[in-house]
């Protein structure tokens, strides 16, 4: 079986297991579709789709569709390995160093798990709106590095209980097949294969999986085939993509994507560095839409998505005046630990005007979505609460 990506340009279709190009009027599998949501696509130099940004204020439901999927890597996607040529290396503190096969690690019992993902980096173009140093940019405009899936593999717990660990693990370094150098990487710098440690508290939870499936069929290759580390909860970067080689280790390991990028400081020169690992409590609105918005007088729902990495979301605000009060929205079923949920207010506006609206989430843990953001000099994990301007008219 092939692990290529099928991901095509917006202008062509699956049909069967071929891409085929089509035109405007052109029917889906010989149907109507309403179906016509195309991702934001950036190609490598041999045409090939390289990375992907999520449509998501356009999205239904709660699931993001494979083809629609965001896909960030920092180095070049590399070449597809076959399921049968795989293999994952599991050495340094465990009792029984090992070798899986792709075929050893299916015979493992299974997991399921369904998670919000998001990059560091989604929506930090807001930091600078917030500073009054940029204007403000525009959701629907800018294709999210955000999306939420469906992952099946092996709880990464198992794997390391076969190898059996020492007394001394503390961390396990995951290590993926993408090579390269960082843009801004020093000239002593030599290539290194991409990777992330996890303290191994987490990499003993039992959502914590090695994943080979995602949303209902086996791994993509843009999306780590044939098998990924998944780290729910966490930004994006820690699920180690194109897995590898997984070792065990004694004390957080010097990793340039832990505190050269992935961190919090108001320098790089800062003493003081925290690792950024949670993604953090966060709400956005998808409807109306991101932008300059303008309704007739009357019923309006107002809906969005709240989310986070340390708990459960238990409440959703909306204020429609700038956050002077505020209104409890209604949470949508299901809500799952590491899924965001959907939420919907409806908004009874009758006086024409200027107003803006707004969403605040809170999660299990008591974490409250903030009005100002977490500055940092790397413009990750912005989570904070940014107003809608809707313009409302007489019918």
């Amino acid at each position: 079986m092939t692990t290529e990506r099928r991901v095509i340009p917006p202008d062509f279709v699956w049909i069967g297991s071929s891409p085929v190009k089509v035109k405007e009027d052109d029917k889906w599998m010989g149907w109507e579709s309403p179906n016509t949501i195309q991702p934001k696509v950036l190609l490598d130099d041999q045409g090939r789709v390289n990375r992907i940004r999520a449509p998501v204020l356009d999205l239904k439901g709660l699931t993001t569709p494979t083809h629609l999927f965001y896909v960030v890597q920092h180095f070049g996607a590399p070449e597809p390995v076959r399921p049968e040529d795989w293999a994952l290396a599991i050495d340094g503190e465990v009792k029984r160093p090992l070798s899986l096969t792709y075929e050893d690690l299916l015979r493992l019992p299974g997991r399921t798990v369904r998670t919000v993902m998001e990059c560091s980096g989604s929506d930090a173009d807001f930091f600078e709106y917030f500073k009054g140093e940029k204007p403000r940019p525009y959701r629907d405009e800018q294709a999210m590095i955000l999306s939420a899936g469906e992952f099946t593999g092996v709880p990464l717990g198992a794997v390391l209980d076969l190898a059996g660990l020492t007394g001394k693990a503390a961390w396990v370094r995951a290590e993926g097949w993408d090579k390269g150098l960082p843009a801004n990487a020093t000239p002593e710098l030599q290539p290194f294969y991409y990777d992330k440690a996890l303290p191994v508290q987490k990499a003993l939870h039992p959502d914590t999986i090695l994943a080979y499936a995602m949303n209902g069929e086996l791994l993509e290759h843009l999306h780590g085939a044939p098998i990924r580390l998944l780290v729910p909860g966490w930004s994006g970067n820690w699920s180690v993509k194109w897995l590898r080689r997984l070792q065990v280790m004694d004390s957080e390991p010097d990793l340039w994507y832990h505190y050269h990028f992935y961190y919090y400081a108001s320098s790089p020169e800062d003493p003081e560095k925290e690792l950024i690992t949670n993604i953090m409590v966060k709400s956005i609105i998808t409807s109306p839409k991101d932008q300059k918005v303008v309704l007739p007088a009357g019923q309006h729902v107002i809906r969005g998505l709240a989310w986070g990495g340390s708990g459960l979301i238990n409440r959703v605000e909306v204020s429609v005046d700038g956050g002077q009060s505020w209104n409890t929205a209604h949470l949508e079923e299901p809500r799952e630990r590491w899924m965001w949920v959907r939420w919907s207010h409806l908004w009874d506006v009758q006086e024409p005007g200027e107003y803006a609206i707004m969403s605040r989430a809170t999660d299990e843990m008591g974490n409250v979505q903030p009005r100002e953001p977490r500055y940092n000099n790397m413009r990750k994990n912005f989570n904070a609460i940014v107003p809608y301007q809707v313009t409302i008219t007489a019918r």
